[in-house]
């Protein structure tokens, strides 16, 4: 398997081009200070949700860093961030996660979301919806513009990952998305924090948690529900 994924674009993020923004993207908020006097249990709700900011807009610059140095390709994983000296280990741990890692990118709870285990990673906190793991959900049908597993296969190695389909669905919608067409990169997903508001908004249904989300345009983060493609233009 190729260790890099190219995303069509993908070197105008990084050169600053951007989107339009989503209705649900929130105003920035400042850096918050986690000092050993103030936990993050401690902290109120809007101070909780700015310190997963920043801490998914540090991910962010990783990643930028990193297309930046791969003519404009997203890494395989996330540790590999960690591994090319990118990002230091602690920040794959979200302050949210009182796993520390070991439950991977979405709390075990959500029993009914365990199509994304095949991304989770020893050590990180977070769900990488560009990872290079075999893609086994079923987006034959979900996915928009007559894809087939020879189109979504774009580095020709026999394995359609996540990565492929997910750049496949930013460029052509989805059976949700009402109009078909595509997303703005600003308003669709690359990395995404399902320990925001958990436990306190857990449900038996994943697709009604609420999650935190890094876009593909690396700057922008929003709140969605885990299927987020259902709050679009809403």
């Amino acid at each position: 398997m190729k260790q890099s994924f190219i995303l069509a674009g993908l070197i105008a993020i990084v050169s600053g081009c951007a989107s339009v923004d989503p209705v649900w993207v929130s105003p920035a908020m400042p850096p918050m200070d986690l000092s050993p006097n103030k936990p993050y249990s401690a902290l109120d709700t809007n101070a909780q949700r700015g310190v997963l900011e920043d801490e998914l807009r540090v991910i962010g610059k990783a990643l930028q860093a990193y297309a930046t140095d791969h003519n404009g390709a997203l890494p395989p994983k996330l540790t590999t961030l960690v591994e090319k000296k990118y990002l230091s280990a602690s920040a794959l741990i979200s302050s949210a996660d009182p796993s520390q890692g070991q439950e991977g990118g979405v709390p075990d709870l959500y029993t009914t979301w365990e199509q994304a285990k095949a991304t989770d990673e020893s050590g990180s906190s977070y769900l990488y919806e560009f990872s290079a793991a075999p893609c086994g959900w079923d987006w034959k049908t979900y996915i928009a513009g007559d894809p087939t597993p020879e189109k979504m296969d774009a580095n020709k190695d026999g394995i359609v990952s996540w990565a492929e389909v997910k750049s496949w669905q930013m460029a052509h919608g989805d059976t949700v998305q009402q109009p078909q067409g595509g997303y703005p990169k600003s308003a669709f997903p690359v990395v995404r924090c399902f320990w925001y508001k958990y436990p306190e908004v857990y449900t038996e249904d994943a697709a009604e948690s609420v999650v935190l989300n890094l876009a593909v345009d690396l700057r922008t983060v929003f709140a969605s529900h885990a299927w987020w493609e259902k709050d679009f233009n809403k």
